[in-house]
C-alpha cells in the first residue's frame, strides 16, 4: 500500500514543480500512510494537503501560504489565515473517507470614524462560526475546541525542495 501511495504521490507531483515550491511529507490521519504537504509559490496559489485514500490521492487546498498546522495522527488540521482585514480559522477533519470542514470560523475587521473631524478610526471586529455572527469568546471557544493548539505542528516545520520530495518517495529526479 505504501508503494502504490508513494507512485501516486510522484504522479500527483509532476505538474506541480513549477506552481509549488516546498513540500513535506507528515502524518495527519491515524494510519502508516503519510500525507504530502505543497507549499504553493504565491498566497494566491495557496498551500494544499494531500492524502492517499481508496487508491486515489484526494486533496484539500488552504488558503493562501503558511497558515497550516497539523496534530499528528489525529486526523486535525487548521489553517489559520487572512489578508486586509478578513481572517480564518477553519478545520479540516481527515479520516479513511478524506477531508471534511469541521469548522469554519472568520472574523473581520472593520473600521469607523470617531467623528472628530480628525480622521482617526476606532477599530473593531465581527466573528462568525459557520456564517452566524457570535461573540469573540464563543468564537475563540469554538476554535480551541476543534483544534488542539497544545500539540500543533506547523506544516514548514520539515519542509524541503521539490528535488528532496522527489527522492524522499523514491522517484527519480532525472524525469520531470
Amino acid at each position: 500500500m505504501l508503494s502504490e501511495c508513494k507512485v501516486a504521490y510522484l504522479d500527483f507531483l509532476k505538474d506541480k514543480k513549477e506552481s509549488h515550491r516546498l513540500f513535506s511529507l507528515v502524518y495527519i490521519d491515524n494510519d502508516d500512510i503519510p500525507e504530502l504537504y505543497l507549499s504553493g509559490v504565491s498566497e494566491a496559489e495557496g498551500d494544499m494537503i494531500c492524502s492517499f485514500k481508496n487508491g486515489v490521492v484526494v486533496y484539500q487546498y488552504l488558503s493562501r501560504i503558511g497558515g497550516g498546522k497539523y496534530v499528528e495522527k489525529s486526523g486535525n488540521i487548521i489553517n489559520q489565515n487572512g489578508h486586509m482585514g478578513q481572517y480564518y480559522d477553519n478545520v479540516y477533519k481527515l479520516d479513511e473517507n478524506g477531508f471534511s470542514e469541521a469548522l469554519n470560523a472568520r472574523h473581520i475587521e472593520r473600521y469607523k470614524d470617531i467623528g472628530d473631524g480628525s480622521g482617526r478610526v476606532n477599530t473593531y471586529y465581527e466573528y462568525f462560526i459557520d456564517g452566524a455572527a457570535v461573540s469573540e469568546a464563543e468564537y475563540n471557544n469554538a476554535v480551541n475546541v476543534a483544534f488542539d493548539f497544545s500539540n500543533a505542528i506547523s506544516f514548514y516545520d520539515n519542509v524541503v525542495s521539490y528535488e528532496k520530495i522527489v527522492e524522499q518517495l523514491g522517484g527519480d529526479n532525472s524525469v520531470g
